[in-house]
């Protein structure tokens, strides 16, 4: 169904904010698609000075997505008096007082929490009435509409598709509670994903502290070759090999069975800025910005060069897609099953899947979500 919707040129007060109106009306998932896709197209952003409200953890997640999307940002800011002056991935952070100095602004609400998003919208209604502004998943939903809608149709099953159009709208709504779509066995859902098979060789992009690893063990009742597991955040690390001792004497595990690297993966090998988060670890991510401290990465096509990899699993904070295009070799050479966390924001959960769909190796795709919150969505790509 297409939604025909008419925009003025010139912005009124009214208009200055994304109405919630339009949120709470009935309309299906292909009407709310469309609807965006419009109002990006009417905001012409290749003639706006695009603005990220926001420099926090959402912002970071973030980083790759504008990259990816070719957006261009000319500044970020906030109300954090302390970091105005200061730069973020070569970008000024501004006052709010400043944003119209900019020729046709358009803010880009990079924000999370639902009490700032309300905050940081009366704001701009109250201080800066003619600046146009979306919230981030909003824009980038209007931006990504075409791949959305064919991505659908890409997806192998009726409950993939109802899962994607749900996940989908209620980021668009701003809503985190994900109870209906919410399964358990994360990166195993799907049948020929838990076959144990005493040949895998099985790749492991952010081991974390492990749970994945000892998920793995239940799941294919300890059959495996090889399970190699990448983490690049220190602490993380030592709790991993804490349990990767425990795990090798509880299951019997012969030494070079499971192999530990104390590094990431990206594109291609290098060094990067690595922000460590001292919240257990949890959102630990490589960042664009200079003065985290720095870690190994490594391109899996050179890792694997000479190693067959039977199915890879990847969640590493918005950094996938760069992980698969330094493992293009392997995936076009192996055809490994594929577990590829999307949720980290908006451009993961539609650029991934259109990807290796374009990589043309035949592989089908379904997506299931694992947590009752937004975190915890994956793309599960197979060709058996």
């Amino acid at each position: 169904m297409l939604i025909v919707m008419n925009f003025p040129k010139a912005w009124n007060r009214r208009a200055c904010v994304i109405s919630e109106v339009w949120r709470k009306v009935k309309m299906d998932f292909e009407g709310k698609i469309s609807y965006l896709k419009q109002k990006v197209e009417a905001l012409d952003i290749k003639k706006c000075s695009i603005i990220v409200w926001g420099t926090g953890g959402t912002a970071a997640l973030y980083d790759n997505a504008f990259r990816i999307a070719q957006i261009n940002i000319c500044a970020y800011t906030n109300n954090d008096a302390d970091t105005w002056g200061k730069l973020k991935n070569d970008c000024p952070i501004i006052s709010p007082g400043e944003i119209t100095a900019f020729e046709n602004p358009l803010v880009v609400i990079c924000v999370k929490s639902q009490q700032f998003l309300e905050e940081i919208k009366t704001q701009l209604r109250e201080t800066e009435p003619s600046v146009k502004n979306m919230l981030v998943d909003e824009f980038m939903f209007g931006v990504w509409a075409n791949v959305v809608l064919n991505n659908v149709e890409l997806l192998a099953d009726e409950k993939s598709k109802k899962i994607y159009k749900s996940l989908i709208c209620k980021r668009i709504n701003g809503e985190d509670k994900m109870y209906e779509e919410f399964e358990e066995n994360g990166y195993f859902a799907l049948p020929m994903f838990q076959i144990p098979d005493e040949k895998e060789v099985f790749v492991d992009a952010g081991g974390f502290v492990g749970d994945t690893l000892e998920q793995y063990l239940f799941k294919k009742l300890g059959m495996f070759r090889k399970y190699y597991i990448f983490e690049p955040d220190k602490n993380n690390y030592q709790a991993l090999m804490t349990r990767i001792n425990r795990l090798k004497k509880e299951w019997n595990l012969r030494e070079d069975a499971v192999i530990p690297i104390p590094g990431g993966v990206g594109r291609k090998s290098s060094v990067l800025y690595f922000k460590e988060i001292a919240n257990g670890g949890i959102g630990s991510h490589y960042t664009l910005e200079p003065g985290a401290n720095e870690s190994k990465v490594y391109a899996l096509d050179d890792f694997f060069q000479d190693e067959k990899v039977d199915f890879l699993k990847a969640d590493i904070e918005s950094w996938e897609l760069d992980m698969l295009l330094g493992a293009v070799s392997i995936i076009k050479r192996d055809k490994p099953r594929l577990a590829i966390a999307i949720y980290h924001n908006a451009t993961d959960m539609c650029y991934i899947l259109d990807w290796i769909n374009k990589l043309d190796l035949g592989y089908k795709f379904y997506i299931r979500h694992h947590s009752p919150r937004e975190a915890e969505t994956v793309l599960y790509a197979s060709c058996e």
